[in-house]
């Protein structure tokens, strides 16, 4: 008898069953030894209870193989992430081809483990409704301007001063440096994460009255703004009637005459189709934009620290490939806009400087004059 049981506790131990199993072997064990001393046919009883036992372990290798099976792909499934990244340019605009660049690439560098998904022209709403969606998490990214953002993050209003920035070279030395970090991490107590300082570009006033020269030629006009208070302060100072409109709502406005102008960089008139409905465009590179690109923090949170790392790896990586792919661009983009019928004319850019600079003065107490004067500076 003790012979047998070792016998069953060797089985038991090569199969791995349950416990409840092992009782049940051992009630097999149990009914045998009375069948055998009555010289019953033990061998049928114990037949009977060995086919119920093999018939079950069968079901449970089964079940245990197709759990497995679901486990596995239930675990590759929701190692994937997708992330939805919308902005407000035309699927033509440089904004679509960087944000498919960037896509691309941290699909490769994560071994496809996080996919980002581009909705170009407001389709996943406006500026001001994504930003905000982006800082409450019900909106993964999104490439905005900072114009925009200042509404939420006002240090970064700073950035759209007249006349701050010289060149492109002193953009990328001023985003990609201290102060830069400095204007992210303001973002980043918001709720939202920089992904990097992405491209816009310097703006130019187009009208459907008259060519503008001077500050001067802008008294009266109505020009469509950015939701942007450095904005509406410097059209105003210059003499116009600054007026925030939507950008998806822009080109009807200019169409029905709810606004006389605008103010964008040469991609957007050329891309939005303004001169349609515009016939005067004036390079006065005013103000410069940016394009930061932010994630949510509960976004950013569903990734694992090497995929958050790729990501903003990735994101500072395109700032200046964006920043280039704009300058080499530009050029022909205002060929192409005199050729679609625009009159097309440059500015004496002192006297707009001077004209701008109670706002400079004004937003010296707001920002620091000390940290305008530091960004002016950088080389």
């Amino acid at each position: 008898m003790i012979c047998r049981f070792s016998l069953m506790a060797e089985g038991v131990a090569k199969k791995r069953l349950t416990i409840s199993e092992v009782l049940l072997l051992l009630s097999i064990n149990l009914i045998r030894l009375p069948a055998l001393r009555h010289g019953m046919r033990a061998s049928r009883v114990l037949s009977f209870w060995e086919e119920i036992m093999q018939e079950r372990y069968i079901q449970l290798l089964t079940t245990t193989l197709i759990t497995a099976s679901l486990c596995a792909i239930g675990t590759g499934a929701s190692a994937q992430t997708t992330l939805q990244l919308g902005h407000t340019g035309a699927a033509s605009h440089h904004f679509q081809q960087v944000s498919e660049e960037f896509a691309r690439l941290v699909d490769e560098r994560t071994g496809g483990e996080v996919q980002v998904t581009i909705y170009p022209s407001d389709q996943l709403g406006g500026q001001m409704q994504l930003v905000e969606g982006t800082f409450l998490g019900t909106n993964d990214m999104v490439l905005t301007s900072d114009a925009v953002l200042s509404n939420f993050v006002p240090d970064v209003g700073v950035i759209n001063l007249p006349f701050l920035f010289r060149d492109y070279d002193h953009v990328r030395a001023v985003l990609d440096g201290p102060i830069g970090d400095q204007l992210g991490e303001a973002v980043e107590g918001q709720g939202a994460i920089l992904v990097g300082w992405w491209e816009n570009g310097f703006r130019h006033v187009t009208n459907s009255r008259g060519p503008v020269e001077t500050p001067e030629d802008l008294a009266g006009m109505k020009i469509r703004v950015p939701e942007g208070p450095v904005f509406v302060d410097t059209f105003n100072q210059l003499g116009a009637s600054a007026t925030p409109v939507a950008f998806s709502e822009l080109y009807s406005a200019l169409q029905l005459g709810v606004v006389d102008g605008q103010e964008n960089p040469p991609a957007h008139i050329l891309t939005q189709r303004f001169y349609e409905v515009q016939d005067y465009a004036s390079r006065t590179g005013h103000i410069y934009l940016s394009s930061p690109v932010l994630i949510s923090s509960s976004a950013y949170g569903r990734l694992t620290e090497d995929q958050q790392q790729i990501l903003l790896e990735t994101g500072k990586e395109l700032a200046s490939f964006h920043t280039n792919l704009v300058r080499e661009e530009e050029a022909a983009q205002w060929e192409e806009i005199e050729a679609a019928g625009m009159a097309v004319n440059d500015v004496d850019p002192e006297a707009f400087v001077e004209a701008t600079a109670p706002v400079i003065e004004k937003y010296g107490d707001v920002f620091g004059a000390e940290l305008i004067q530091q960004i002016r500076e950088t080389r």
